[in-house]
């Protein structure tokens, strides 16, 4: 567990999937540290970086560019990435950004997409 500056992760793993757990503010000061939390992750080579954004009260460019970097850091390294847990305010900012797409993320269970075919 780490914590500081307005963020806190936790890390497990559970054979070859890493599950990351993102707690407060993701922002300028708080995305260094996710980035070299990922780093830390990635370095014992999990086939599936899960990170679980539930926890996350606020995200600003600098956010989104951190959570840009793990993904593409775990493709680098191989790894399946999976951005889990994602509340309504993020999903708003990924859906203006069009990054819910880069993210691979549907929407809710329900609701429409606003482009693309219908997921079957």
């Amino acid at each position: 567990m780490s914590g500081g500056g307005g963020i806190t992760s936790l890390v497990f793993r559970e054979d070859d999937v890493m599950l990351l757990g993102v707690f407060g503010e993701l922002d300028a000061f708080t995305g260094p540290e996710l980035c070299a939390v990922v780093t830390g992750c990635l370095a014992q080579r999990p086939a599936r970086l899960v990170m679980d954004v539930s926890g996350v009260s606020f995200c600003d460019a600098s956010g989104l560019t951190a959570l840009l970097k793990a993904r593409e850091g775990a493709v680098r390294a191989g790894a399946c990435f999976v951005l889990a847990g994602v509340q309504p305010v993020l999903q708003r900012i990924l859906a203006i950004t069009h990054l819910d797409a880069r993210f691979g993320l549907r929407p809710p269970h329900g609701s429409t997409p606003h482009t693309g075919p219908a997921a079957a």
